[in-house]
């Protein structure tokens, strides 16, 4: 079950680096660099990835347990 903790928290770390890049308005004034829109597409593109990747590991680690279940049960 710790698979399950630590896939979603890297998801929690994509989504912490989408919200800049979606609303940059508010994160202009705290991170300056933010002011060009090529850094926003490279922290949207970055966070997607690492959403994706850690839903990714979660689906197969989940059907690895299924499967171990299942062989425990016969």
């Amino acid at each position: 079950m710790n698979y399950i903790v630590a896939t979603y928290l890297v998801r929690l770390v994509g989504i912490l680096l989408l919200i800049p890049a979606i609303f940059p308005p508010p994160f202009i004034g705290l991170f300056p660099g933010l002011e060009d829109r090529r850094t926003s597409w490279v922290l949207f593109a970055v966070g997607i990835t690492i959403y994706a990747g850690a839903a990714v590991v979660y689906r197969i680690l989940y059907k690895r347990e299924q499967e171990r279940r299942r062989k425990e049960d016969i």
